[in-house]
């Protein structure tokens, strides 16, 4: 049974499915300024195949990037929209990463040129959604006016629908009152987002990512307060919340962004399988069941938001939707984060755990 349901992104005020494609992992291996950007174990036969399976399953929303295998990802998600009619998918596309021969990934004329060869690799003449990659502006935040003045270009032209921008990983929008290294942080990312006044935030929420007080406003109450969408990325951990305790540990290529993360070290993976353990004997061990605990915990958390999968082929994007199954009970939802969180008082857990409107 498909139980794929969909939501309207505030911002964009689009219809789109609630797990959308995020299509990181399909651009495959590649390095940009000799930093590891990709995955490993992706052909296009199979990505592709991937796509369109996802079409076939109801998802309505890609998001992409012009780093993501170097415009790899998006030449693939080009060849899908061949096959499909525009008007009934959502695409999203970054730029900010990718400097190219520029002095800046910002520079104007690089921002400009970035555009175009995405939309040419979508095979496409307009994004819903262009997403700012990266919250570096240069010395002085020398190209933040420029950038933010052409984004509102390409939207006026229709060459866009809607711009958007990176969250914290962690946030309290009351932190900014405070001192310290995580008060000067939440000043920043709040100074650019009242600059940028984006349509659609991304940021990274899981089974994992810190519980907030009541009294505490976390990124999604700040977005429904300003009327804006959230994209949800590494619902999965990246794959690591799916990681069954016997797999073997292994190495990457120097392609692979894994490489260089240190949370696919053998010690923290072992330390993050002591972690879920509890949740896995409560809930179960089969992959099925962990993806449904760790995309419906996400889902149920964020109502107004969409949540972006990775896969790298078809059997992959099957198994994700496939296993999504029941809602979460709220006494589920207590649990699990009890599991997870125990430190945080139950009070804490209950007020998190209560479906936001």
């Amino acid at each position: 049974m498909n139980t794929l349901t969909h939501r309207v992104l505030p911002g964009l005020h689009a219809t789109v499915s609630t797990i959308g494609a995020g299509c990181w992992t399909i651009g495959g291996p590649a390095t940009n300024c000799g930093v590891p950007i990709g995955w490993d174990d992706v052909t296009d036969d199979e990505a592709y195949r991937g796509l369109m399976r996802a079409c076939e399953l109801g998802i309505t929303l890609y998001d992409t990037a012009d780093v993501y295998g170097l415009g790899r990802s998006e030449r693939l998600i080009g060849r899908m929209l061949n096959h499909v009619r525009r008007d009934d998918v959502v695409v999203s596309s970054k730029v900010g990463y990718f400097t190219g021969t520029s002095r800046h990934a910002y520079e104007p004329h690089q921002v400009r040129h970035q555009l175009a060869t995405t939309l040419d690799n979508l095979n496409t003449d307009h994004l819903d959604i262009y997403i700012l990659h990266s919250t570096d502006f240069g010395a002085d935040d020398r190209y933040l006016d420029r950038t933010i003045e052409q984004l509102r270009e390409f939207r006026q032209q229709k060459m866009i629908r809607a711009i958007g921008m990176r969250a914290p990983h962690a946030f309290a929008e009351e932190w900014a009152a405070k001192s310290g290294g995580r008060a000067t942080d939440t000043r920043r990312w709040l100074h650019l987002f009242h600059r940028i006044r984006p349509d659609v935030v991304t940021v990274r929420y899981n089974l994992l990512s810190p519980l907030y007080s009541s009294d505490e406003t976390d990124i999604f109450s700040f977005a429904q307060r300003h009327h804006i969408g959230v994209l949800i990325k590494q619902a999965l951990g990246q794959g690591r919340l799916l990681r069954q305790r016997s797999t073997a540990y292994r190495t990457f290529s120097t392609g692979d962004h894994r490489t260089a993360d240190p949370s696919f070290l053998p010690t923290e993976l072992r330390r993050l399988d002591e972690r879920l353990a509890p949740l896995r004997d409560r809930f179960g061990t089969r992959l099925q069941d962990i993806i449904r605990i760790a995309l419906r915990y996400v889902i149920q958390h964020a109502p107004h938001a969409a949540v972006l999968v990775g896969f790298r082929n078809a059997e992959q994007i099957q198994a994700l939707v496939g296993s999504l199954g029941d809602p979460l009970t709220e006494d589920e939802m207590i649990e699990i984060r009890a599991l997870l969180h125990p430190n945080t008082s139950a009070a804490e857990r209950f007020d998190r755990a209560v479906h936001r409107g």
